[in-house]
């Protein structure tokens, strides 16, 4: 690039881009300081590179998302550079630079693979809205592969179940022995390992598929309502029931209904179900009819039955009769191995949520999760890949971005913290990440410069004698 290289225009307004990790390779060092100082505001980490050769040893010590290189360079020129990083890193893009002399150049190296150029002297804004042109198509391509590669995983994929560990196997096969019967089933697994998943795989394997899928939270309605709900009312059975109702029990009727933390219900409650199971008909409250419905029953809990039995909190008939098939649903530390899998499935969840490009964990941050023992399971995971792809300053998600020890121990992941504390800890790391920064800040945030100085002295973040203008 010549000392002419950028040229100002006014007036044009991108949206915020979305933030890389991008390699400038030039051999003249002020034109690659230069663009590297263009885009640094923007949130891109930017690393300078000043030939071919010092370009690939620093591709090959750390990731990046994208190239931008002068195609006219003594030694390695971009083609050879561009050639060499096709092979060894397939989906990085490369935009290069050039001069008007050099267009054809150009158009043929994107013929040959490149994502895009500049002619020279290029101007900022041109350049910000091709960078971010090609991060996102960039993270559009990471996305689609990552999630075809979830999708085609074999047996780590079944139906809406995901992991390829010895415990999802054997859940696998049993799940595929037992759909096809009209055996009553009793799911048993801690909070969070996905009972209710795994009975809508039962059901939609099952001759029943066509069938509804219904299912209530026996823990979270008081027995008066649970009744009703599963087994219907009258006009008139109690105050409010100003009309009748049909109850899940018969609007279920030709599929499967599921029980959820069954464990909780009542004695009373409890002889309603076993009437069910026995009788095979329902009685509205309120009503002297019964009804006759044709329904598999599903029933899930995470509380110990037998030891319910053994209190005399969980009746034994009720119980055996439940129990026909018991299927155990492993708990997340006793799967880790699955644990990559899953995070890649949640983190293409809360992107495509959140309205963000995907994002990635490192190898550490994973490693991490890996040895935290996840009292809360999936349901848990799912929870901290969401805040992660919430709160994380970058694209690439660092163990620091996740609320857990180093020695797998969680930092307030069981309870879910205050408000004000996941924005102060949110402030700190933007502002770390920003070198205190609070202009560059302010933009990573989206937010006016005056609103984030305010957020800082509300959460003790600005130094009693800190001008409040600075930076």
């Amino acid at each position: 690039m010549g000392p002419s290289s950028v040229k100002v225009r006014s007036g044009e307004r991108l949206a915020a881009p979305l933030q890389g990790r991008i390699l400038i390779v030039d051999d003249e060092p002020v034109q690659a300081q230069l663009a590297a100082e263009i885009l640094i505001p923007d949130g891109h980490e930017v690393q300078t590179a000043h030939s071919g050769a010092e370009a690939l040893e620093k591709l090959s010590s750390r990731a990046f998302d994208l190239i931008i290189a002068d195609l006219m360079m003594p030694q390695m020129d971009g083609f050879e550079l561009m050639r060499e990083v096709s092979e060894r890193w397939s989906d990085l893009p490369v935009i290069f630079l050039t001069g008007n002399d050099d267009v054809a150049s150009a158009v043929q190296a994107i013929q040959e693979g490149a994502e895009n150029y500049l002619t020279k002297p290029y101007e900022i804004d041109r350049l910000k809205f091709v960078v971010s042109r090609a991060l996102e198509r960039s993270a559009l391509r990471h996305d689609n592969a990552r999630l075809r590669r979830i999708v085609s995983d074999g047996r780590k994929v079944f139906g809406t179940l995901i992991g390829g560990s010895e415990p999802m196997q054997r859940l696998y096969d049993q799940v595929e022995r037992v759909a096809p019967t009209e055996s009553t089933i009793l799911l048993l697994g801690e909070s969070g390992t996905g009972k209710d998943l795994t009975a809508r795989e039962v059901h939609q394997r099952s001759k029943r598929s066509g069938g509804p899928f219904l299912g209530v939270n026996c823990g979270a309605l008081p027995a008066n309502l649970l009744e009703s709900e599963l087994f219907g009312h009258e006009r008139g059975a109690f105050t409010g029931a100003t009309t009748s109702k049909v109850g899940l029990f018969e609007a279920a009727n030709g599929g499967t209904i599921f029980l959820d933390e069954v464990g909780t219900t009542t004695m009373s409650m409890q002889q309603s179900l076993l009437r069910v199971l026995q009788e095979r008909e329902v009685r509205r409250v309120g009503s002297t009819a019964t009804r006759s419905i044709d329904v598999r029953i599903i029933a899930a809990t995470n509380a110990n039955l037998e030891a319910g039995m053994e209190t005399g909190v969980f009746r034994s008939d009720l119980y055996y009769r439940l129990s026909g098939i018991v299927l155990h649903l492993p708990a997340l530390r006793e799967r880790r191995d699955d644990i990559p899998l899953l995070v890649e499935h949640f983190l293409a969840q809360a992107c495509h949520r959140q309205g963000k490009q995907m994002h990635d964990f490192s190898p550490r941050a994973v490693e991490l999760l890996k040895q935290y023992d996840w009292p809360g399971n999936i349901r848990e995971l799912e929870n901290v890949v969401e805040r992660a792809v919430i709160f994380a300053p970058r694209r690439l998600i660092g163990p620091g971005d996740v609320p857990l020890k180093a020695d797998g121990s969680a930092v307030n992941s069981s309870e879910p913290m205050a408000l004000d504390e996941i924005l102060r800890a949110h402030l700190r790391r933007v502002l770390e990440h920003c070198g205190g920064n609070k202009s560059r800040a302010a933009r990573l945030l989206q937010i006016p410069r005056t609103s984030l100085y305010k957020m800082m002295q509300r959460h003790g973040l600005v130094n009693q004698d800190e001008p409040g203008d600075n930076q």
